[in-house]
């Protein structure tokens, strides 16, 4: 187990694996058999997707899709559902990897970031001797939607605090507060399984969504409860709304030193706080330099 990553997100080192990890499985988009190899590479090389021979950089400005899951593309050459395992990445403290892939998307697994988290800690984790700073969050920013928000703002940790409230009797009215740390994601939040509504899922099937998803890999919700026998938290989908963030904020490839306040937040907002987190954060500017002069994506 990585030392380093039980400070996350304080000042700690880059670090990549030790030996590469692999996750088998299937797509959740897309139904298909799909595999992940995470291969070590060298310290400052970032995180990078490798496809059929394209690379492709995990940064905000290759976000392509944010509809019902993060996807990354360059040119013809696109990544579903990336949000997972980014969520493991940044809980192992893995800053530089090449992650392959045979496949159009991560694999789903089980719904959670767990497995992949597993997998890292199993092939086990590199840590170099050069240092790494958090960014730091130095002024309040925020992007919003008619009906859901992000808020972030100067912490001298990484704290999260969530709230939902969704048209359904289990989902109304829920919100946490949590410093986040690598032991807490990896105990609290990386088990929480993605979910979804029964009404919903015709609809989504008739898009070309949801081919491979079922009761091994997603929460179900029906009218009145869910679909499933149990679960593994009573607050699960509020918990997994914030490994989603987690995942999404770390398209950076940085731990972040900030409160996050979010509001019904999604894959579109969260990837466009990363965006604006990287344009406007000087300690990113420091250890980055040239990067926050690329063209970004988002809108005020």
């Amino acid at each position: 187990m990585n030392a380093n990553a039980e400070k996350y997100p304080g000042k700690k080192n880059r670090a990549t694996l030790e030996k590469a990890a692999s996750i088998k499985g299937i797509g959740l988009h897309s139904g298909e058999k799909t595999e992940v190899i995470i291969h070590p590479a060298n310290p400052l090389s970032g995180l990078s997707f490798l496809k059929s021979g394209e690379t492709i950089p995990v940064h905000p400005d290759q976000v392509s899709d944010t509809l019902n899951a993060v996807t990354l593309g360059k040119g013809n050459t696109k990544i579903q559902t990336v949000e997972h395992l980014l969520a493991a990445l940044a809980t192992a403290g893995i800053t530089d990897a090449v992650i392959e892939i045979a496949g159009s998307e991560i694999p789903i697994v089980d719904g959670s970031a767990l497995p992949f988290y597993e997998a890292i800690v199993d092939a086990g984790i590199f840590v170099s001797d050069i240092p790494l700073a958090p960014i730091h969050i130095e002024t309040a920013s925020y992007v919003l939607e008619p009906d859901k928000y992000l808020i972030a703002l100067p912490h001298d940790s990484f704290r999260i605090t969530y709230s939902i409230d969704y048209d359904h009797p289990l989902l109304r009215g829920q919100s946490i507060t949590v410093d986040i740390n690598s032991d807490f994601l990896a105990k609290e939040i990386l088990p929480a399984r993605t979910f979804g509504f029964l009404k919903d899922v015709e609809y989504l099937k008739s898009k070309g969504l949801i081919k491979g998803g079922s009761l091994d890999n997603a929460l179900v919700l029906t009218p009145e409860g869910f679909v499933n026998d149990s679960l593994r938290f009573d607050n699960e989908c509020l918990r997994h709304k914030i490994l989603d963030l987690v995942g999404d904020l770390y398209l950076i490839g940085r731990p972040i030193c900030g409160h996050i306040i979010a509001f019904r937040a999604g894959h579109a907002l969260d990837a466009a706080l990363a965006s604006k987190i990287m344009r406007t954060s000087a300690s990113f500017a420091a250890q980055n330099p040239g990067n926050v002069e690329k063209k970004q994506t988002v809108t005020q």
